[in-house]
């Protein structure tokens, strides 16, 4: 698969994926009138954001895979490179993790 066409598909996937969690956040603040610090639903609604953040995360990784095989034209070299940001990436997130 060329990787212009990965890339489509890439977006029309996250698109369909992140929906669903964008949906959920919009309906709970909706249906909620206090969201003060400490609250159910304050805290249901940063649980939301946590999985927008992951799928723009994952959405992020596929691409600069596609965007490094566009670039150089060698799949296999562009996945290789991809645990090294993979790595970044995950260190990023526990920091973000972390209290």
């Amino acid at each position: 698969m060329p990787p212009l066409i990965a890339a489509v598909v890439l977006f029309a996937a996250s698109t369909a994926i992140g929906m669903a969690s964008v949906v959920k956040i919009i309906t709970i603040y909706e249906a909620k009138h206090e969201l003060k610090q400490g609250s159910a639903g304050w805290i249901r609604s940063i649980s939301g954001w946590t999985r927008v953040v992951f799928w723009l995360f994952a959405t992020w990784f596929l691409a600069t895979i596609l965007g490094d095989w566009q670039a150089s034209g060698d799949l296999e070299g562009a996945i290789d490179r991809s645990w090294l940001r993979l790595r970044i990436m995950l260190e990023i997130l526990a920091a973000l993790g972390s209290d």
